[in-house]
């Protein structure tokens, strides 16, 4: 059987007429983008999105899309009285439970022969009689039973699910970012697509450092973040021999800035090829060598395009809560081995005319070069 899935935004609301209908716009063709495959039609009025469907993955999905902020299931009926007092009835005989308490939360849009208020006492009255040992409560309720009418048509519906919220993506322009295969890394891409942002994920596969499963997991975990932008591409760039020649011939205290400041460069390039605008990373405020404020701007001198970093006021607690949520953290924590390039000390406050110096010893253009030969584009989602 049909139902009528009614889909919320939060801040498009708030924008211009103009802006707002070019949201809406690139928030239903995201829409339909993770519903591919999937029967459905999509409608739109002021303020709500409807989307009728008979698949029950349908609700699944829409609750991965940015932009939405929550989503209900409805019965859609006439906009009567007695039409949605029926509907009513047959919702709370499926969802109250014995001697629970329940209200009616009644809203209108469009001249009616009747009040919100009349609603929740038509409705209540009839969930009274029909469902034996029922009651109502309007402070907390066990239950609510939500009508919303609009024009000729009433929807009906038990549960709101929460959604991404934000923005949709494509509404904020392009972003690189570095994925990693770690927690942090997938958090900061995740977020920025959050914000709007189209994401060209990067990893750095240090071949010669680390073992075949940091690959796997970050790539799995790009398929995990494909449910939220299903056209989501990893780029794999093989790593190992750049850092082979820090190990080799810069100072070992070093390793850790010379990697990430190598790790930007190669994100300028690839933005310029996507025309990405931004490059985002996964680092917050940390006091390890590449967390540090005097580090971060050492690391930043090797970017040209402005360096995003959406974690850097959180702390792991609150990190691994988003992990949690989105479904990320149980892969980000597998077996893994870590970098072994990584020195046991480490410079926190690097100079950066020393790191300069450095980099002098190393043909960095040749080498980023010869990785970029080897890049691999993996789709997330077939």
């Amino acid at each position: 059987m049909a139902k009528t899935i009614i889909v919320r935004y939060g801040e498009l609301a708030l924008k211009s007429e103009k802006v707002r209908r070019r949201f809406e716009r690139q928030l239903i063709d995201n829409i339909e983008l993770s519903l591919r495959g999937l029967k459905h039609h999509i409608r739109r009025e002021r303020g709500r999105i409807f989307v009728d469907t008979s698949s029950v993955k349908v609700l699944d999905k829409l609750t991965n899309v940015p932009g939405i902020v929550s989503v209900s299931m409805a019965s859609k009926t006439n906009a009567a009285l007695d039409e949605i007092s029926k509907v009513a009835v047959d919702i709370a005989k499926r969802t109250l439970g014995k001697s629970q308490t329940f209200a009616v939360r009644a809203s209108r849009i469009g001249a009616h022969d009747f009040s919100s208020k009349e609603v929740n006492e038509v409705v209540g009255s009839a969930v009274l009689k029909a469902v034996h040992g029922s009651k109502v409560n309007l402070s907390r309720p066990d239950r609510t039973i939500f009508v919303e009418v609009r024009g000729s048509d009433a929807y009906i519906f038990a549960e709101k699910r929460a959604g991404v919220g934000g923005l949709p993506v494509g509404t904020q322009g392009k972003v690189v970012t570095l994925l990693s295969h770690g927690i942090d890394g997938p958090i900061a891409t995740y977020l920025m697509m959050k914000r709007g942002c189209i994401v060209f994920p990067i990893l750095f596969y240090n071949e010669s450092h680390m073992d075949r499963r940091a690959r796997n997991r970050a790539v799995a975990i790009a398929k995990k973040l494909a449910d939220f932008y299903p056209k989501l591409e990893l780029r794999v760039v093989p790593f190992g021999e750049i850092l082979r020649e820090f190990v080799d011939k810069a100072p070992r205290e070093l390793t850790c800035v010379l990697c990430k400041r190598a790790m930007l460069r190669i994100a300028n390039i690839i933005a310029e090829q996507v025309k990405a605008e931004a490059i985002a990373t996964g680092e917050s405020l940390e006091q390890i060598a590449g967390q540090t404020l005097t580090n971060l701007m050492v690391i930043d001198d090797a970017s040209e395009l402005f360096v995003l970093r959406p974690l850097v006021g959180m702390n792991k607690m609150e990190i691994e809560k988003i992990a949690r949520s989105i479904g990320t953290f149980g892969t980000s924590i597998k077996p893994a081995a870590k970098c072994s390039a990584v020195p046991l000390c480490q410079k926190t406050y690097a100079n950066l005319e020393k790191v300069l110096e450095a980099e002098s010893r190393i043909d960095i253009a040749a080498i980023i070069k010869l990785a970029l030969a080897k890049l691999e584009v993996i789709r997330a989602r077939r």
